[in-house]
């Protein structure tokens, strides 16, 4: 059904003439008036079938087509923008998918949708052939696939199908749809089900027989298979990505591939002593057929070895040993841990942490998969005016080709990186002490939050990529800055790097042509050098003038005669330079 302005009418209709009945908000009645059209039935025939209120766990309406044979779960937004399903999708997929197919506990407050869906469900339990989660809105397709953050959640979605087979008693399919009127042919459903070579397997469960772990021997290239398959969404639930191919156990790896497969110095089961092994998560896990089937594998530790062996296997595509001794590459094998739960509950997350410590471990990678960083990854590469890369894993432009960028409409090859960028919002705060302290920033929840505000999603991304782009290029400002300085000044500058940074920023921000420099700067992390001009004379004709005032009080100068530098890494003095700004230049503290 094409959804067009001209239904907001029919809708306004709708809520006039059954409000009264129904209850609920106008924008419930979209769900009205989308059944009505589509299955050609009356309101008194779907009506018990849609959520006229809240507390609907992620689900609006359902509707069970006989014909088709098909169960339609549905959620629906009167609006262009595909961003307002994260939340209704986070519901479904964290709790509306197992208060739905699974066994969970009976919510009083929940709407009564639930219950007459669940009621419908046992009734046609045998005639249900496949599930649609269709999310309806008047936005664009390409701009809802392309979401990360809505990729990430939905991919959780797609993880609950074992609960749909577990209702069923049968395969029944689970397919996810966006439906709009500018609509498309769907993507194929990413695959989710492998076969390994799993041996020598043992088990271990926890004492409340909620989790369980296997462990076994599992070919390497195996793993290969998988990721050439999933790619970087094989990686996603690691908190990094592939460490540089040059991190010195990265290159062991490649050379022991090499010594076993170009060179024939090494048995391929050598390999496996010498390895640390790798720890994966997975829906489920079983056996048939003497094979492991595997749904939904994640890999928690072990990126650095898949990517070392995509990287091995690319160097070496055209030698001839390669070709001839695959084999032996086949042989080769790794001790694999699989955790059998929800690759996205916060127990496998806790194993990613631990199992991650061979590499130091600090703060800001276990926030990598954080709702709030896929939602910062979807602003840049999203943007139409920027289309950048945001690594919110670390290296994780490092396993992405040109043509993967490309695909992704990303021209520059630079990436936002997620520290630098913390810096960038705490000197937008003025925040200048938490600048040079981010590990207590990351480990913080109230300070993190603090710092990474969700209402930077709704600025333009441009003052974000202006201000960003200022350390990038700090030196120059700070080098004109201690060369206009009187000797006594020239100390404490070179002291004061965080409060420039933050200063510089705010007389981007209070500039009268931030426009234009927005349009010629705010687009990419090139370091033109009429910007780093531009942030030189603003040091020199301003910041100095600033700096030379504030200093200029006698608490300061006994300080600065005595060493003490720490007064210019604090909030307070900040807040005294920008006093001193608005007094000489007017500035005002602003934000993106």
């Amino acid at each position: 059904m094409a959804i067009t302005k001209h239904d907001k009418q029919d809708i306004d209709q709708l809520y006039a003439d059954h409000h009264e009945r129904y209850g609920g908000l106008k924008e419930d009645y979209f769900a009205l008036l989308y059944l009505t059209r589509k299955f050609r039935c009356s309101v008194s025939e779907v009506a018990g079938q849609i959520c006229f209120g809240n507390n609907d766990y992620g689900i609006d309406a359902y509707y069970i087509d006989r014909e088709t044979k098909n169960l339609y779960l549905y959620q629906f937004k009167w609006s262009e923008n595909h961003n307002l399903f994260k939340d209704s999708l986070d519901r479904l997929a964290k709790d509306g998918m197992q208060r739905i197919f699974g066994d969970a506990k009976v919510d009083p407050a929940a709407a009564d949708l639930l219950a007459s869906l669940r009621a419908d469900l046992y009734e046609n339990q045998s005639m249900v052939e496949r599930v649609l989660v269709q999310f309806v809105f008047k936005g664009e397709l390409e701009a809802a696939e392309n979401s990360k953050s809505l990729g990430y959640l939905r991919e959780n979605l797609e993880n609950k199908e074992h609960l749909i087979h577990s209702f069923f008693r049968r395969e029944v399919p689970l397919t996810f749809e966006y439906v709009t009127d500018k609509r498309t042919q769907p993507p194929k459903p990413p695959q989710s089900t492998f076969t390994i070579d799993l041996t020598n397997v043992a088990s271990i469960t926890t004492s409340d027989g909620s989790k369980k772990m296997y462990v076994g021997f599992v070919p390497l290239m195996d793993l290969h298979r998988i990721f050439q398959t999933l790619g970087q969404r094989f990686l996603d639930r690691n908190i990094r990505s592939g460490l540089s191919a040059e991190n010195p156990p990265n290159a062991k790896i490649r050379e022991a591939l090499g010594d076993i497969v170009l060179k024939g110095r090494m048995s391929p089961d050598v390999f496996s002593f010498n390895h640390n092994g790798v720890t994966l998560a997975a829906e489920q896990l079983s056996v048939e057929d003497g094979h492991s089937i595997i749904k939904v594998p994640r890999l928690l530790n072990g990126a650095q070895t898949i990517t070392s062996l995509s990287r091995f296997l690319e160097d070496n595509s055209d030698h001839p040993a390669l070709k001839d001794n695959l084999d032996k590459l086949e042989s080769v094998r790794v001790l694999a841990k699989i955790i059998v739960d929800d690759p996205f509950s916060d127990f496998v997350t806790n194993v990613t942490i631990c199992n991650n410590r061979q590499n130091p471990v600090e703060p800001w990678h276990l926030r990598a998969n954080d709702r709030l960083q896929c939602d910062l990854y979807d602003k840049f590469i999203s943007d139409p005016n920027v289309h950048l890369f945001y690594s919110r894993q670390e290296n994780a432009i490092r396993n992405i080709s040109a043509d993967e960028l490309e695909e992704m409409g990303v021209e520059d090859s630079r990436d936002i990186r997620m520290r630098p960028l913390a810096q960038t919002f705490l000197a937008v705060q003025g925040e200048i002490a938490k600048m040079s302290s981010l590990p207590a920033v990351f480990e913080n929840q109230k300070v993190y939050e603090e710092t990474f505000r969700e209402s930077y999603l709704q600025s333009d991304t441009r003052k974000i990529v202006l201000a960003y782009k200022v350390h990038l290029v700090l030196k120059s400002p700070m080098q004109r800055l201690e060369e206009r300085a009187s000797q006594k000044l020239i100390y404490a500058i070179g002291r004061a790097r965080n409060l420039v940074w933050a200063l510089l920023i705010q007389g981007i921000l209070n500039d009268s042509k931030l426009t234009d420099l927005l349009e010629e700067f705010g687009k990419g992390l090139a370091r033109e050098a009429d910007y780093r001009e531009y942030l030189k004379n603003l040091a020199s004709s301003k910041l100095l003038n600033i700096l030379r005032k504030v200093l200029d009080d006698e608490a300061y100068k006994e300080k600065m005669a005595q060493e003490r530098y720490e007064f210019l890494r604090t909030k307070e003095m900040f807040r005294r330079c920008m006093g001193e700004a608005y007094e000489q230049f007017g500035w005002a503290k602003r934000s993106f």
